[in-house]
């Protein structure tokens, strides 16, 4: 192939055109004395070759190409074409094709550039394309490839006219004055992987007798969102295929735009429709995401034999709440000819149709009652998944299966099948299969035999299950009653506070928000609990109330007749039995368990667990590595296999630990304390004690210093008498242990050399309260009310519990749990661990090297001076990493991280989404990321084609393994960063043919290489 080789733009525009116009021109004689015609190249070197046109020729570009020419750029992105400034008149293609019989011409490797901020009129990136107006002539073969086309006040990349087998691909537009793409009256060929986005109207434009274009895994997003002078936004569709309703001449017979597939790609955030097929016939749209747009995801207006299949249409009118659906089908009237054209023959089929976000469609498929010339519109709808939408599913008239209602009194049935009424009190039969009402009339009734499928009623009113149906969901805000039947029921709740009876049978009954009353009736019931408020009834004993369980996501005290009760979540929760032999569950957190009467089972599980026992038939269970455990106890008590901690209440004698490291403290009778294995620690207190310590090297604790006590006896049987204290008889006790020191065997050691400090407990109430520890070790529990918590000195552990509280550390390496709510939570000086739990709330470590872990909710977390460690957990967090060298994990949930000072370390150990769910699946933007002091750490369970490492050993990224680009190129370019653009993505197959998944947002322009990347 022969290369014609131009470097070192001119400064003058005129000059450059001339030189590329001299080279066009050579390449043009050698391709028409090449016998085989091959491509002749003509290659521009690197830099901006700025370029003028002929004002007094409109329809003339800059540089155009005959037949046979390759104009390609020295590599992605470092040749750019501009217009010069101010020139100001019309340019149809900045380069364009010859206005001739044209084959075999492609562009490559080139940047566009309309300079629009210098500029006025009407400007084109590329045009080709030539009318059939009986001359023959003909333009065929025209490829656009690595293409980018910027800052056009009219079109970026524009086949015009006719042209034949156009191949777009590879190709970005973006900033342009109208649309970024266009089709204009294109026979036959193919765009494919190109980004079209921020342009003033369209992203694509398939328009005018454009017929047999197949579009393949393009995208379109943020397009349409320019201000006009009017001070209205532009408005623009990701993607349209249109013919537009009269020609320039007048006539009305322009051939519609016909055979068109939209496969694969995304079309989201657009300033009005995601897709817009209009006046157009045989158009596929299949495997697309369309969803975030302003109003509809997806308007068939005036076409025919329209297909939708197996695509993800969902959150659309964003515009409003209720206001545009889903997929709209309407007719087109053309106000000029006063034409009417029908929407008819729509398929819709195999495809997730839905609204989950605070605004939501109004329909899921919408046909509107105006598209209706007398006859059957032949839609067909079925296989799909739809749900969310505020007013409906599916409205279209005369459609049987799935069923819709109208506005009047219907009598509706389906097979498997959503079914829905509207207004008016309507009969609804579901027959075989797992049925799904709606329900939004007190006159509503559902009727199912037996055997025919597990039924779901959706309702917004009240509502009791008729025979045969199993499930009740209650929606909307109001408070509403449901009630089941004999069958075993699911009965969920809305936002409201709802009542739910679920009868005989047993029962699932979920008051979800709210302040609800949940009565399970007959059978064993289980219960869900989310609001304090909420309130469980049981039968009493003479009835058939059975064994229930309740699962909460608070704090809970069972009431009478339930049985057991399992705390959900990881949030720092109390369970609390009643006066039955209970089964109490911890979570992962923090519990206090509380059997009170009764022989009662409890369960801590992960955390720092506190037990509360009073009946002999109480039985605590831990498990290994169950964290630090402490039962207190009103009874004589010896601890079982993996709990720590005994603390004797009330009269009881005798407490006695296991093989442990324990700690037993009395009461103020006298108490037996037995320590058996393990270097315990025992304190008697008030009242004549025996400690004996048994096997292993064992501390008695006495409160006053060594000159208030008088000792005697033996190492292996001492007393230690003390005035008021009592006197305490101490068997196999190696270590006294006192306020002033402790003595080992006979020696004394003034200076403590494993001071036991004192441990100061408070707990609050419902009530908001201000709690303030002391310079000792502190434990302090806020419970209910907004609470401000101060730990002071010593090694605290603080608790805000339920409500909306300040928790402090203060000095000291402390442990500061925010609990319940919206929490205010700082560490202070020294290491601390400081937790979030449940809530929106704010973490700061402050000094030293701290723990933050941020739990649910969306958190804003600050790690402060120091090297810190700081987990976003889930939700929408934003964290801060501070000062020092820090280790930043986002969690789940889409996450802004800042590093901040220091050298940073962002760790990405979430699962990741998939080509489809790019940018909403834990996608982390990360604000400040210095290549220089920086680092990736990515988990090789997630990136898993990345290799082996590990967080004590990380290991550097395979240099083959990282590529700066927009796309694997090669068989192992798995890690992506783009560097226009600033996204991440892993490429799980390393070349390209698969699309990369994004899971990171990074600032543009970086110079990172795989160094920057740890693999852990």
């Amino acid at each position: 192939m022969t290369t014609i080789v131009l470097e070192n733009p001119s400064a003058s525009a005129a000059d450059n055109v001339a030189r590329i116009k001299a080279a066009v021109a050579q390449a043009y004689q050698a391709y028409m004395a090449d016998p085989n015609k091959a491509q002749v190249t003509v290659q521009l070197g690197a830099g901006t070759w700025v370029v003028t046109g002929d004002k007094n020729n409109a329809s003339a570009g800059a540089i155009e190409l005959p037949s046979g020419i390759h104009l390609t750029g020295s590599g992605a992105h470092d040749t750019v074409i501009k217009l010069e400034d101010n020139f100001n008149g019309r340019i149809n293609g900045l380069v364009r094709t010859a206005l001739d019989t044209v084959e075999n011409v492609t562009v490559s490797n080139l940047v566009l550039d309309g300079n629009r901020a210098n500029n006025i009129g009407h400007q084109a990136g590329f045009i080709c394309g030539i009318k059939e107006d009986g001359t023959n002539r003909t333009q065929t073969n025209i490829t656009i490839d690595g293409v980018e086309a910027k800052n056009f006040t009219a079109y970026g990349i524009n086949p015009h006219e006719v042209t034949y087998n156009m191949i777009v691909r590879n190709s970005v537009a973006h900033n342009n004055g109208l649309d970024g793409f266009v089709a204009d009256a294109v026979r036959g060929g193919l765009y494919e992987n190109n980004v079209s986005y921020d342009n003033d109207r369209h992203g694509f434009n398939i328009q005018n007798a454009t017929q047999n274009l197949i579009l393949l895994n393009n995208e379109a997003y943020d397009n349409g969102f320019r201000y006009m002078a009017n001070g209205e936004l532009s408005g623009g569709a990701g993607i349209t295929i249109q013919r537009g309703d009269i020609a320039p001449d007048g006539s009305t017979t322009i051939p519609w735009v016909s055979g068109i597939q939209i496969i694969g790609g995304s079309y989201y955030n657009n300033g009005k429709e995601g897709v817009l097929v209009k006046l157009s016939e045989y158009v596929l749209v299949s495997d697309v995401d369309v969803y975030g747009n302003q109003r509809q995801g997806i308007r068939i207006e005036g076409s025919a034999f329209t297909t939708i299949q197996d695509s993800r249409i969902y959150n659309n009118s964003q515009e409003a709440d209720n206001l545009y659906d889903e997929i709209n089908i309407r007719l087109r009237f053309d106000p000029v000819t006063g034409l009417t054209y029908y929407a008819t023959d729509t398929v819709i089929t195999d495809s997730f149709i839905y609204s989950d976000g605070f605004i939501n469609a109004r329909w899921g498929i919408r046909e509107e009652p105006t598209n209706d010339d007398g006859g059957p519109t032949r839609t067909v709808v079925f296989s799909n998944t739809i749900y969310g939408t505020d007013t409906g599913f599916i409205s279209i008239p005369g459609l049987l299966n799935p069923v819709m209602g109208t506005n009047g009194d219907d009598r509706l049935g389906g097979l498997s099948d959503p079914i829905k009424g509207t207004a008016g009190a309507d009969e609804m039969r579901g027959f075989d299969g797992n049925d799904t009402y709606t329900v939004n009339h007190t006159g509503d009734v559902v009727i199912e035999q037996a055997g025919q499928g597990a039924d779901h009623v959706f309702s917004s009113v009240k509502f009791t299950l008729g025979a045969n149906i199993e499930n009740l969901t209650l929606t909307g805000t109001a408070n509403l009653n449901g009630t089941g039947n004999d069958l075993n029921n699911a009965i969920t709740g809305n936002s409201g506070s709802n009542t739910l009876k679920g009868g005989a049978g047993e029962d699932t009954l979920d008051g979800a928000g709210g302040n609800d009353s949940l009565d399970g009736g007959d059978g064993n019931d289980t219960y869900y609990v989310d609001s304090a408020g909420d309130i469980v009834v049981e039968k009493l004993n003479g009835g058939a109330g059975g064994i229930d369980t309740v699962f909460s996501s608070v704090s809970y005290v069972l009431p009478s007749q339930v049985e057991n009760l399992t705390l959900l979540g990881s949030a720092h929760l109390n369970a609390a039995g009643n006066a039955s032999a209970n089964v109490l569950t911890g979570n992962s957190g923090n519990n206090i368990l509380d059997g009170q009467g009764g022989a009662d089972l409890m369960t801590g599980g992960a955390g720092n667990d506190t037990y509360y026992v009073n009946h002999t038939g109480d039985v605590v269970v831990e498990g290994s590595g169950g964290g630090n455990d402490t039962v207190y106890s009103s009874i004589a008590y010896t601890l079982s296999q993996f709990v720590e901690n005994l603390v004797l209440q009330g009269v009881a004698v005798v407490g006695a630990g296991n093989d442990l490291n324990n700690v037993i403290i009395g009461n103020g009778v006298g108490n037996k304390l037995f320590g058996y294995g393990g270097n315990d620690t025992l304190t008697g207190g008030l009242g004549n004690d025996t400690l004996d310590g048994g096997a292993d090297t064992d501390t008695a604790v006495f409160s006053g210093k060594r000159a208030d006590y008088t000792i005697s006896g033996s190492l292996d049987s001492r007393t230690v008498a003390h005035g008021s204290q009592g006197t305490d008889t101490l068997l196999n006790v190696e270590i006294l242990q006192f306020s002033d020191g402790r003595l080992v065997g006979d020696v004394w050691e003034p200076i403590p050399v494993n001071q036991v400090d004192q441990i100061v407990t408070r707990t609050g109430t419902s009530r908001s309260e201000t709690l303030t520890g002391s310079d000792s070790i502190n434990v302090t529990k806020g419970m209910g009310g907004n609470d401000v918590i101060t730990g002071r000195g010593g090694n605290d552990s603080l608790y805000g519990g339920d409500g909306n509280d300040k928790v402090y550390g203060d000095t000291g390496n402390d442990r500061v749990y925010g609990d319940n709510g919206n929490d205010w939570v700082y560490g202070g000086s020294g290491d601390d661990r400081v937790y979030g739990g449940s809530g929106h709330d704010r973490l700061y470590g402050q000094g030293e090297n701290d723990i933050l872990s941020g739990g649910s909710g969306n958190d804003s977390i600050d790690g402060g001076a120091g090297s810190d460690r700081v987990y976003g957990d889930s939700g929408q967090d934003r964290i801060y990493g501070g000062l020092g060298d820090d280790r930043i994990h986002g969690g789940a949930g889409n996450d802004i991280l800042y590093g901040n000072s220091g050298r940073d370390i962002f760790v990405f150990d979430t699962r990741l989404g998939n080509a489809r769910t790019d940018r909403s699946v834990n996608f982390d933007t990360v604000r400040d990321f210095n290549p220089k002091y920086d680092s990736f750490w990515l988990d090789n369970a997630i990136f898993k084609k990345l290799g082996k490492g590990s967080a004590s050993s990380p290991v550097q990224l395979n240099k083959e393994f990282f590529t700066v680009g927009s796309k694997a190129r090669e068989k192992d370019d798995y890690l992506i960063y783009d560097k226009k653009t600033g996204i991440l993505s892993y490429d799980a197959d390393g070349s390209g043919s698969g699309q990369a998944v994004e899971f990171a947002k990074l600032s543009k322009g970086l110079t990172l290489t795989y160094k920057d990347f740890f693999v852990v």
